[in-house]
């Protein structure tokens, strides 16, 4: 006996079909994709920063480079503090429990005290108020665009990330080189980095984002934000690692400190154009990172601790050898590297070496980056934080030992020392949370 379809069935069939077709979430970008996004906003970003090292270097002295790169050492620590790492927090948020307003009402908040921290350190260290201020302005809109960039990531949307920052960087190196030029003042250059970082979070990262505001990560299951200690909460969560980023930063530049208290901003700006140098290969793994966090969270959040492990071996042999390749290229070429870029001042068999060890910093901070991936997408916040402040320590006391004695040498030593003690405590406490 055959049965008559009713024209009203097949098309509440249809309809039915056709609304599961309509919320059926989208693919993910390729790993690949997202990768070379990444590493192409990430490198472009950071070639640029550099061009602004070059651009001071050669319309101003090593004096305003040992200002500039002062400013950045006060205030990227500050800054970092202030971010609380609200954007792996975000990225990493396995069920979206806390709404995008939330994260960014306490990134303003964050900045805000930063900003208040700056001028105290100002009065309190007599630095040069307008440089600090303004390159710490500038970090401090970085900060708020950061939060933004964070939704965008956190729905694996690289290409929209490397725009805004490819934006950012070339805006920085043409205001900062025009009123340098026009004005032979380094303030007045700080405050074109500042007005390019403004430029940037309002122009590209708030529409960028502003589409994602309200959509949840297809890929989690669906709930209502908690309305209960939202805040709290999420202060609870964010603020151990956001200590350890601060830790972090301030590890970096100690000896950087020690080197400008013992020998001027001349010697800290020769120091600092060699370290610039080096962000080539800080951008590459940075992009790794970046491209692995939202990754591995969907592993560990999916509940594949097989494929979360393999992941993370096959990144972390891949940067070894990368680092390994840069130590051998920045031993044999880095004088002459030094020498054509930045001119005689900045050259030197002193600078190779100082060059080499840098290098040797940055390979085992690639190794860092992917274990602190690793570890945020477990969640293991806390003890990162214990971490740090270890480092620090080490930091801390290598470069008290060494720069009085080797100079821009010992402190590159002392930076290379503490990232070496940094990838060992990192790998244990990963190797017990997995």
């Amino acid at each position: 006996m055959t049965t008559t379809r009713q024209p009203g069935d097949t098309g509440h069939r249809r309809r039915d079909g056709g609304s599961r077709r309509r919320h059926r979430p989208a693919a993910l970008p390729s790993f690949s994709g997202n990768l070379s996004w990444s590493v192409a906003g990430n490198g472009g970003y950071a070639l640029c920063q550099w061009f602004v090292l070059v651009v001071i270097a050669r319309l101003g002295n090593p004096g305003m480079v040992g200002d500039y790169a002062l400013g950045l050492a006060v205030g990227a620590p500050i800054v970092l503090l202030g971010n609380l790492s609200l954007r792996t927090v975000l990225v990493t948020d396995p069920n979206g429990d806390h709404p995008f307003r939330r994260y960014l009402s306490i990134r303003l908040a964050g900045m805000a005290l930063a900003m208040g921290a700056m001028s105290v350190a100002v009065m309190l260290f007599d630095l040069p108020a307008a440089v600090v201020l303004l390159v710490g302005a500038a970090k401090a809109f970085d900060g708020v665009g950061d939060i933004y960039l964070g939704l965008l990531q956190r729905h694996h949307d690289q290409r929209s990330i490397a725009i805004a920052q490819l934006v950012n960087g070339g805006l920085t190196v043409t205001m900062v080189a025009a009123l340098l030029y026009g004005t032979s003042s380094i303030a007045w250059a700080a405050a074109g980095s500042a007005g390019a970082s403004l430029l940037t979070w309002v122009v590209c990262c708030v529409p960028f984002a502003g589409r994602f505001h309200n959509r949840p990560d297809p890929r989690t299951r669906q709930h209502t934000h908690r309305a209960a200690g939202g805040v709290a909460e999420l202060l609870w969560i964010a603020v151990p690692l956001g200590l350890a980023s601060g830790l972090s930063s301030l590890t970096i530049n100690v000896p950087r400190y020690a080197l400008e208290h013992r020998l001027g901003a001349t010697a800290l700006g020769v120091f600092a154009a060699a370290g610039f140098l080096v962000l080539t290969g800080n951008v590459f793994f940075s992009a790794i990172a970046q491209t692995l966090l939202p990754r591995l969270t969907q592993l560990r959040r999916n509940g594949t601790p097989a494929g979360f492990r393999s992941l993370l071996v096959q990144s972390l042999l891949g940067v070894a050898v990368a680092g390994g390749l840069g130590v051998w290229a920045a031993a044999l070429f880095g004088a002459g590297v030094l020498r054509r870029l930045y001119g005689w001042q900045y050259a030197g068999a002193e600078a190779g070496r100082v060059l080499t060890v840098l290098t040797l910093a940055t390979a085992l901070g690639g190794v860092c980056f992917v274990l602190d991936a690793g570890l945020s997408a477990a969640r293991r916040f806390t003890g990162q934080l214990a971490v740090n402040g270890v480092v620090l320590v080490t930091a801390a006391l290598a470069a008290l030992a060494l720069v009085p004695r080797y100079g821009a040498l010992g402190a590159a030593w002392a930076t290379a020392v503490a990232a070496a003690v940094h990838c060992g405590l990192k790998w244990e406490v990963l190797r017990r949370a997995l």
